[in-house]
C-alpha cells in the first residue's frame, strides 16, 4: 500500500479489540487491499445482498494504491 494509514488505524483501533479487514486476493494483482464490507438493509425475497467492495483508494487520505 502506497500509504500507513491502515496500520495508524488499526493501532488506535487496538485499545477496542478491533481491526480493519484486509483480504487476501487471488488474482493477478500481487499485493494486498483493504476490503470494505458492508451490511444489507432490508432482508428478504427478492431483495439484493449485501456486496463487499475492495478500494483502489485509501478511505482515510485518498491516496491510491499501489497496483
Amino acid at each position: 500500500m502506497a500509504c500507513t494509514c491502515v496500520e495508524t488505524v488499526n493501532e488506535k483501533l487496538k485499545e477496542r479489540n478491533t481491526r480493519l479487514t484486509q483480504a487476501i486476493v487471488f488474482s493477478p494483482r500481487k499485493d494486498d487491499c483493504l476490503m470494505l464490507v458492508t451490511e444489507q438493509i432490508e432482508t428478504g425475497r427478492g431483495k439484493p445482498k449485501a456486496v463487499a467492495m475492495f478500494l483502489t483508494y485509501c478511505p482515510f487520505c485518498g491516496v491510491a494504491y499501489d497496483g
